[in-house]
């Protein structure tokens, strides 16, 4: 009798692993591009459908997977709060998601397609995922980093109406909580022509001094949004939360290649690839002063491309 029930538990045990195994794997299969395009919508309006679907996105079509889930949220017959916390909670999502280059692309494709009436907020909350200290990154890694994403960002906001205006809104993304004044010298060397240079310039200084985007605003012919602030609190809180930690995408920001380029970098972490820890809740960074060295709070996610 006790041999036939520790045959029955054995079978069972089997039967429960084989299950779960086969579950694991349903989760894990790519989908096709005509099945992805399918869940598009029901991946910007209900964040379960968003987080599996982007699991089984191939990586070569992660970057049109994130451009037609932002042309999805612009259809949205929703309010502007509900609208704006949708396009933080998909673009961070998105980004989360991907690796190596391919997340300096998603990146671009974010800042290339959300519209600008948009991008202050949605800047603002990817900012806090890209803070230099909250990432423990020295200035030379924070620096190398945020040169390859303008760099890519720059080529894709090239193909918009609005290139100057979107470019000054990725340099303000890794600005915003830089610990070198220096980067933003570096940042606007890298783009195309002298004019583009001062207009951005000028942009800079209200947007880092006093959060003021009337100028980035008006030059895109654009009217500032009137939010409440609540519904966005709501939509990008512990839903977003829970995303990015269901997602445990990508290896933390501070595991960066070259020995010394980053504080307290364990020894086994060199020649790993480098990302801004999206999957981790910021907290709060205040501002020291109202400067560029200011920062403010931490922001979400790149890899390093020379890591690889």
């Amino acid at each position: 009798m006790k041999q036939q029930r520790s045959v029955i538990v054995h079978i069972v045990a089997a039967v429960l692993a084989l299950m779960v195994s086969g579950v694991t794997a349903a989760e894990n299969a790519t989908l096709t591009r005509a099945q992805w395009l399918k869940k598009v919508g029901a991946s910007v309006t209900q964040e379960s459908v968003l987080r599996e679907t982007l699991s089984q996105v191939s990586p070569d079509e992660r970057v049109e997977f994130a451009q037609r889930v932002i042309k999805a949220v612009k259809r949205l017959p929703v309010s502007p709060d509900e609208k704006v916390a949708i396009f933080v909670r998909t673009s961070v999502a998105c980004i989360a998601s991907s690796s190596g280059d391919l997340k300096y692309k998603v990146i671009a494709e974010v800042f290339a397609g959300v519209p600008v009436e948009f991008l202050p907020v949605v800047t603002e909350e990817l900012a806090k995922r890209f803070n230099q200290e909250y990432n423990g990154l020295s200035d030379a890694a924070y620096e190398k980093i945020a040169c390859e994403a303008v760099k890519v960002a720059i080529l894709r906001n090239a193909q918009t109406d609005e290139p100057s205006v979107r470019n000054t809104f990725v340099l303000l993304a890794f600005l915003r909580g830089a610990k070198n004044p220096k980067l933003e010298d570096v940042l606007l060397s890298l783009l195309t022509d002298d004019r583009m240079r001062k207009v951005v310039s000028t942009w800079l200084i209200a947007a880092l001094n006093d959060k003021n985007y009337d100028g980035l605003l008006a030059a895109a012919d654009v009217e500032p949004l009137v939010l409440t602030g609540e519904q966005l609190l709501q939509l990008t809180g512990h839903d977003l939360d829970r995303l990015l930690a269901d997602l445990n995408a990508g290896r933390p920001f501070s595991f960066v290649t070259g020995a010394g380029e980053v504080q307290s970098l364990p020894s086994d972490t060199l020649n790993q690839p480098t990302d801004f820890n999206i999957n981790r809740i910021p907290r709060t960074y205040q501002n020291q002063s109202s400067n560029i060295n200011g920062g403010c709070c931490p922001c979400p996610c790149i890899v390093n491309p020379s890591a690889k």
